[in-house]
């Protein structure tokens, strides 16, 4: 009795194994769609939410100027964030100016915002997602990751227009409308 029971499960399972054996030498199927990676789906969600909210996207490049990175952000010649182990610096080869102006790659996306004052007149709404590098690596860093920053530049902006944005994009973000927050001011 007991043979027999095995023999029809393993009937049945080898059954099974026959219908669903996959030939990976097959071409594949041509009419499955592919699937947007979590990372981009998210960063499209963020910029969709905010571009209902009428910022505009900017973006700029992964390798920028100590400048851009740092100096026009206000952080003095001997702030951490500068120093070798936080920071990846590049070596030119072909130093086309003589500034001695290092070159990283952006430690965050607050260059383009630089960039973005630079080159346009108030009033300013934009949000910049992209990815950032620091030489930082453990179990709970990565030395790439990706950031979204917003900029608002005019002269009618208050800080309660900021803390409506924030939670505006929070509910639309998490599809809440009874989201618990806090606001928490520090300088960092």
């Amino acid at each position: 009795f007991i043979e027999k029971k095995q023999n029809i499960e393993n009937k049945q399972l080898n059954e099974k194994i026959k219908k669903e054996k996959i030939d990976v030498t097959l071409p594949p199927n041509l009419t499955t769609e592919g699937k947007i990676h979590p990372i981009s789906q998210t960063i499209f969600n963020i910029i969709e939410i905010f571009a209902n909210l009428n910022f505009s996207v900017e973006t700029g490049p992964d390798i920028e100027t100590d400048f851009n990175n740092f100096s026009a952000l206000n952080m003095p010649s001997h702030h951490p964030a500068r120093e070798m182990q936080d920071t990846f610096y590049i070596e030119e080869n072909d130093k086309k100016n003589d500034k001695n102006d290092n070159t990283v790659l952006r430690t965050h996306t607050s260059p383009v915002q630089v960039r973005t004052m630079l080159s346009s007149k108030p009033p300013i709404r934009i949000i910049v997602p992209g990815r950032t590098y620091r030489s930082d690596s453990d179990t709970t860093h990565t030395p790439m990751f990706h950031q979204v920053e917003g900029l608002v530049v005019d002269n009618h902006s208050t800080m309660v227009d900021l803390k409506s944005t924030l939670v505006t994009f929070l509910k639309e973000f998490f599809e809440m409308d009874n989201i618990k927050y806090r606001f928490r001011p520090s300088y960092f």
